[in-house]
């Protein structure tokens, strides 16, 4: 038998054929999964994805013995499936972050933006971390109100913090960092803002009460249906939009307008850019913005 005969009886086997609609199931199975998260959170999963895709949903995979990704969908699309939905999210969206990260945004709030918005009568005021990850970036914006703002003098501040993955929002309301994350803060705030854990909590560091209750943790999709009874005099939202295309970047700005105050401020990532987009913001400089 020839060579080229051979191949085609093999593949026409049952076998070969098997391997086919598996990797044809597969490939179904990671778009389901790239069109189920743009859905919930904007985020294009691009080709080339699929490794990251079968890597992070490996372990629920397993938690629910899924032999494949495939099967894993099914049990997506299955009556009750739309809990196990929530830990897709928490698992494919990213939440990188640290303290201190692009500090100069901290250190515009409380010498610039809030003086001018304050005057020298008002003594609260409210700010939205909107995608606080693991809680490192409001945690950061209380110590640098702590020392320009301190409660002590009377002072009334209160800082939410939002984001799409709950399993970030757990970590973010423990407060508890390991040392290695802490890198950047000074001796003197470490001292200031942190417990010391001992025994079975050696190497790690919890931000005292008296600034954790200052922050309000919530999960929000800020692309869904949300509504605060508070406006902010600022909102950080950094290096969310980079994952976005710009419909939803403007569709996002749009709402996070309604709940910013009058030339109130706009904080995004230093790789973002407005630019172009119909949004009531005016760009001051990069990544800077004040509502009109």
């Amino acid at each position: 038998m020839k060579e080229a005969d051979r191949t085609a009886v093999d593949d026409d086997a049952p076998s070969g054929r098997a391997s086919r609609l598996a990797s044809r199931r597969d490939e179904d199975a990671c778009e389901f999964i790239i069109t189920l998260i743009y859905e919930r959170s904007r985020i294009r999963l691009h080709d080339g994805k699929q490794a990251l895709i079968r890597a992070r949903l490996g372990k629920r995979m397993r938690h629910h013995g899924c032999a494949c990704l495939a099967d894993y969908c099914d049990l997506l699309q299955s009556t009750g499936g739309h809990e196990e939905i929530t830990h897709v999210v928490d698992a494919l969206t990213t939440n990188f972050t640290n303290f201190l990260r692009e500090e100069d945004h901290f250190q515009f709030l409380v010498d610039k933006a809030l003086p001018t918005l304050l005057g020298k009568s008002r003594r609260k005021f409210h700010l939205w971390s909107a995608a606080c990850a693991s809680g490192e970036e409001p945690f950061s914006l209380a110590f640098y109100l702590d020392e320009k703002y301190p409660l002590a003098e009377g002072w009334d501040w209160r800082i939410l913090a939002t984001d799409i993955s709950t399993k970030a929002l757990a970590k973010a309301e423990a407060a508890v960092y390991a040392a290695d994350r802490l890198d950047g803060l000074s001796d003197a705030w470490l001292r200031k803002h942190f417990q010391k854990g001992s025994g079975a909590s050696e190497g790690h560091f919890r931000v005292k009460s008296r600034l954790r209750e200052r922050v309000t943790f919530r999960h929000v999709n800020l692309l869904g249906a949300y509504d605060f009874p508070e406006r902010f005099e600022a909102i950080l939202c950094r290096n969310v939009m980079i994952y976005f295309d710009r419909a939803t970047q403007q569709q996002l700005v749009n709402n996070l307008g309604r709940f910013v105050v009058p030339a109130g401020y706009l904080l995004i990532g230093h790789s973002e850019s407005l630019t172009g987009l119909p949004v009531p913001f005016r760009c001051l400089r990069p990544s800077y913005y004040q509502k009109l």
